[in-house]
């Protein structure tokens, strides 16, 4: 299938794979199952990606690094996952749904993308929205102080990814210049008024996971 399809098709294709999510979600019902799929998920995504990227001389530490948002998201999931440790779990969470959510309603890639990119793309989505369905399963609450300490981690993790950008020539977070591909940020102007929108939008979904998060203990 070629590299266009889904380029063009990227919300048809992005609502196939949440309707597989689902389907795994409502047809499993111990959360302890949905962590293995989960865990089995994010280490063949990680695996693969960077396995195929570096054995064909294909990485590029200016582009590949896990440091998108979403992407370090990913990451501290399978870490938390190993580790057995939820200490990070509120601003994962609150990173995970507006940040799945996003992925898959927008795309930054284009035809020279690696095929890798793609699959990485929807897979790396597809498991911050999986992550949070459990989450929600498992009735898990945030409090006022783990949002706002959240907005803090985020806030900072968002200045060292700029003050990186600045040094090696990258654009993590979209900090230096608009993503590629169909996107949001086709709507808002140059910079920085397309990067203050995507803020925006972040904060605004931000507040959103906070309200279903916090009334999820009362439900």
């Amino acid at each position: 299938m070629d590299k266009s399809f889904f380029l063009e098709n990227h919300l048809l294709v992005s609502s196939i794979l949440i309707i597989i999510i689902l389907i795994f979600f409502f047809s499993v019902k111990k959360t302890t199952t949905l962590y293995k799929i989960l865990f089995f998920s994010l280490s063949i995504n990680f695996i693969s990606y960077y396995s195929i990227l570096i054995s064909n001389k294909c990485f590029d530490y200016t582009i590949h690094l896990p440091i998108h948002l979403c992407y370090i998201t990913e990451l501290g999931i399978l870490i938390s996952l190993i580790l057995k440790n939820q200490r990070f779990y509120p601003i994962l969470a609150l990173n995970s749904l507006g940040g799945g959510i996003s992925g898959l309603t927008n795309s930054n890639l284009v035809l020279e993308s690696y095929w890798i990119e793609f699959s990485h793309l929807y897979l790396s989505h597809l498991n911050l929205i999986f992550f949070f369905l459990i989450l929600f399963k498992e009735k898990f609450y945030i409090n006022k102080k783990m949002f706002l300490k959240s907005i803090v981690l985020n806030g900072t993790i968002f200045f060292l990814t700029l003050f990186f950008n600045k040094i090696f020539g990258s654009n993590y977070w979209f900090t230096q210049n608009r993503p590629q591909g169909k996107n949001i940020t086709l709507l808002f102007s140059d910079w920085p008024y397309y990067l203050i929108g995507l803020i925006i939008i972040g904060l605004f979904s931000y507040c959103i996971t906070f309200i279903l998060l916090r009334k999820n203990k009362y439900t």
